[in-house]
């Protein structure tokens, strides 16, 4: 039964940040009704319009009304209580500046029957905490990669939806002349400097933020950031140190 549930598409990584959106919007208009939708059977007749009048809920809301829009991670987990079977995910949505802490939409799937916001819906951990979680769901292949991503390299050559293998062969080609690519990710991007054989400097821009790796990546680095910039989990950002440029 639970390698039946786990398996189910309900589980889909797209499910949850569907869910995990609607709790978000749900707190940034304090819509009654779609945090009800979104929330399991015992707590939506707590849901009232004095609901988002606590202190906590408008510390939240606040920090909702200054999101940019972009899931940062998805973290799970599973737990098992007698008979019931319980998945839980945790959305990275944004980062609090004033510390190490970063801000999550709480999500549980309880026996199959679907994502529900788990408590409040929102919640505050240390990013370390986050980073423990597994970015899949346990008994589930990993997801496809869904960026979509060009390719610009120093001689001109540029390469439209290109897949992984064609970002990590062009990266291996990189010489004192031909000596960047840049793979392209709407306004975004991850770049890659030759500096020798075996030697790349790295940079990201995201948001509007430009950052560098503190130090020069290998080969070896280099092409497990390429890996990991394909997925959407937001793990390449912890494959390095990088520093704000």
């Amino acid at each position: 039964m639970v390698a039946i549930m786990l398996s189910s598409n309900i589980f889909a990584q797209q499910d949850v940040e569907s869910v995990a959106k609607d709790v978000l919007q749900a707190y940034k208009t304090q819509d009654v009704e779609l945090l009800k939708k979104r929330a399991s059977g015992f707590l939506k007749n707590a849901i009232t319009k004095s609901y988002f009048e606590d202190k906590t809920a408008k510390k939240y809301i606040e920090v909702i009304k200054n999101w940019d829009g972009q899931i940062r991670g998805i973290g799970y987990e599973k737990q098992n209580m007698g008979p019931m079977h319980i998945l839980m995910a945790t959305v990275y949505f944004a980062d609090d500046l004033k510390s190490n802490d970063i801000y999550e939409v709480l999500l549980s799937n309880t026996n199959g029957k679907g994502w529900v916001m788990f408590g409040s819906g929102i919640g505050k951990e240390e990013k370390s905490e986050f980073d423990k979680l597994s970015p899949t769901i346990p008994g589930m292949p990993k997801a496809t990669p869904k960026r979509q991503i060009s390719i610009e390299m120093a001689n001109g050559d540029t390469f439209d939806k290109a897949p992984v293998k064609t970002a990590i062969n062009n990266l291996k080609k990189l010489d004192d002349d031909n000596f960047f690519i840049i793979l392209k990710n709407k306004d975004d991007f991850m770049q890659f400097a030759y500096s020798d054989k075996n030697s790349y400097t790295a940079e990201y821009k995201e948001n509007g933020v430009q950052y560098q790796a503190k130090t020069p990546v290998t080969k070896a680095q280099a092409i497990n950031l390429i890996k990991d910039y394909y997925n959407t989990d937001g793990k390449w950002k912890t494959d390095v140190e990088w520093e704000k440029m």
